[in-house]
């Protein structure tokens, strides 16, 4: 590799865990760091549904403080139909949004 690649590798690789407080679920969600090989699969299985992609967004990029998911392919059909979507979007932008922190991006609105 050569030492260009090894530094962007590095940049991502250490890059912390995002949090985001959504009061409205009384929980605090963390993002994982996507790559665009993640955010490609997501696009493949929406199939051009941008409402799929930002469902598939909040399920694979969502997890808990230790790295584990909080959601399964299972909530999809429940996080579509029967959730605030206002609550969706804002935590699907926040998993697809990895510059800066939630704080940041209020403030700067």
């Amino acid at each position: 590799m050569s030492k260009l690649i090894e530094a962007a590798v590095e940049h991502f690789n250490s890059k912390e865990i995002r949090k985001l407080e959504v009061p409205e679920w009384n929980t605090t969600l963390y993002a994982k760091n996507l790559t665009l090989h993640d955010k490609s699969k997501m696009l493949a299985r929406a199939d051009s549904d941008n409402t799929e992609f930002l469902i598939f967004a909040v399920i694979l990029g969502t997890c808990d403080e230790q790295g584990e998911p909080v959601f399964s392919l299972e909530d999809k059909l429940a996080l579509r139909s029967k959730v605030d979507p206002d609550v969706v979007s804002r935590v699907a932008t926040f998993v697809l949004n990895s510059s800066g922190d939630e704080e940041e991006r209020e403030k700067n609105s």
